[in-house]
């Protein structure tokens, strides 16, 4: 969805084409077995299997069939969005982006969860990812996986990782003066790994950006704050110069290049980079060297608030078998098979006891900062407008160099007012 994955979970076309048990388009009940149509997901590294074992253990209750989306968010999006708004009865379960269940909760289209789906689906279950699910005050998802980013930094260069931007900028200034790599590298191109960027700073100093019934923008002098500390950034000399370009492949070869001594990114970047070391000695050693802290704060004593990435599964409206595909989503998210599926395809799980998993810390030994930054984590806006509303915060900030923290303040809260009165909606 809208997280970037590891790149081990990007399947190649033709690997999606022999993917077993994907339909290039939705299924019908077959021969008195309820189909039960998984949009999204269904294309990720090895989820074939958790699709089989799952049928396996229906016992012809119900057959799950992956059905193919386009590979990026938007069009993932417009393709649920259209046959949703058409009262489409042909998908049962989807992956929705963690940003997408306001919108589709206001508009009618995903099932509320009743009393029992809730308790069943909250089990075991981190509370932030939860959040990202609920809409007033309802949970209308099955949180999938999750994502949060890290500090990655080279060891050789900085011993003691910095706690806060403070800290990381008056080191990374001394490596420069001493020659050394020092680059600072985080998601900051026009997109939306430049929201996320933003809301976690914003969400570090106690901001948001829309109150909790999304009727008004809360911009306030939390807002001025992080909009000058990204300035800062951007003219501090100690980003990449391609900065306003940035997305997270570019970060993460600032730190492959050996340009960088910080980057900011998600967890896949220690498995990536072993992966790269296989075939290229000089990721090897910056692999050999990665070292990895929580996400930098914005004051000392502050913990961060970092935004959370990933997915949910959510019963479509319409479907003809909501209690059968209530069912078929709780299968595909077993601590078991999210723990398959984070080893597999790189993407995190959101039951808390997979973390404590030996065969999880030992393909993910950034764990325990990754479990402490979850447990409070934080939701991008929760509002029915997101698309707009991030449309928005990703065009008033670029470039970062042209921030002017007063004025960008006060285009935000003028632009987020026009959104939520349905002023120059955006597509």
């Amino acid at each position: 969805m809208r997280t970037t994955r590891a790149p081990r979970a990007r399947l190649g076309a033709a690997a999606v084409l022999v993917a077993a048990g994907l339909a290039a388009c939705a299924g019908g009940d077959d021969g008195g077995t309820p189909v039960i149509n998984l949009y999204g997901a269904a294309s990720a590294a090895g989820f074939d299997q958790i699709i089989d074992a799952c049928n396996e253990e229906a016992e012809g209750r119900y057959k799950i069939v992956g059905n193919l989306l386009p590979s990026d968010a938007d069009g993932q999006r417009e393709q649920l969005v259209r046959r949703l708004a058409a009262h489409d009865d042909g998908m049962d379960v989807m992956s929705t982006d963690v940003t997408w269940t306001a919108e589709f909760a206001e508009a009618g289209w995903i099932k509320e969860l009743d009393e029992e789906q809730t308790r069943l689906a909250s089990e075991d279950t981190l509370q932030p990812t939860l959040d990202t699910a609920t809409w007033k005050d309802k949970l209308y998802g099955i949180p999938k996986h999750t994502n949060v980013q890290l500090l990655w930094y080279r060891k050789s260069l900085v011993p003691n990782p910095p706690k806060t931007w403070d800290e990381m900028f008056e080191m990374a200034q001394k490596l420069k003066d001493e020659g050394q790599p020092y680059e600072i590298g985080v998601t900051a191109a026009r997109y939306e790994g430049y929201v996320v960027t933003f809301n976690t700073i914003l969400s570090t100093y106690g901001g948001t950006l829309v109150n909790e019934d999304s009727t008004e923008p809360t911009v306030d002098e939390n807002t001025v704050k992080s909009l000058a500390l990204i300035k800062r950034l951007a003219d501090s000399g100690l980003a990449s110069a391609s900065l306003s370009n940035a997305q997270e492949p570019e970060v993460f070869a600032s730190m492959q290049q050996g340009k960088a001594a910080f980057i900011i990114n998600w967890p896949y970047v220690l498995s990536a980079m072993r992966a790269a070391g296989e075939t290229d000695e000089n990721s090897k050693k910056i692999a050999d060297d990665l070292g990895f802290a929580t996400y930098p704060s914005v004051e000392e004593g502050k913990p961060p608030r970092v935004t959370l990435g990933g997915a949910n599964f959510t019963i479509s409206e319409f479907s003809k078998h909501p209690d059968l595909a209530f069912e078929a989503a709780m299968c595909m998210r077993t601590p078991e098979h999210q723990l398959m599926h984070a080893i597999n395809a790189g993407e995190p799980p959101v039951a808390e006891s997979v973390y404590e998993e030996p065969e999880f810390q030992e393909a993910y030994p950034q764990y325990q900062v990754m479990l402490a930054e979850l447990q409070t984590a934080v939701p991008r806006p929760v509002t029915p407008l997101y698309q707009n509303i991030s449309t928005i915060v990703s065009s008033l900030l670029s470039p970062p160099k042209g921030i002017d923290p007063e004025s960008t303040s006060e285009d935000l809260r003028d632009g987020i007012q026009d959104a939520l009165d349905g002023k120059g909606i955006l597509p």
